[in-house]
């Protein structure tokens, strides 16, 4: 089965992914749909949308798989928020 380990990921991505557990916990209790669901998150973090959509479309799970297919990783919330900054400095610009 791949997993994020395929992909040497780094210390950082490490702690978000596999958390404190390390290698051999993470590969111990990894099901497939777990492995797709971190590899599509690794290559969110690398901002490789393609090959993160690709791999969450791949989870068999149809809630797992809706998560990552319709939950983009940045905030509702924070992206109107930057938005509304980006119109706020046009304005005063203007």
């Amino acid at each position: 089965m791949e997993t994020i380990f395929d992909y040497d990921p780094t210390p950082e991505e490490l702690r978000s992914l596999a958390g404190p557990f390390g290698k051999e916990r993470y590969l111990e209790r990894v099901t497939p749909d777990d492995a797709l669901a971190g590899l599509s998150m690794l290559f969110a973090m690398r901002r490789d949308g393609a090959r993160a959509d690709a791999y969450a479309r791949r989870i068999e799970d149809d809630d797992l798989r809706f998560e990552f297919c319709h939950n983009d990783l940045i905030s509702s919330s924070k992206a109107v928020n930057a938005a509304s900054s980006r119109t706020d400095r046009a304005s005063r610009a203007a």
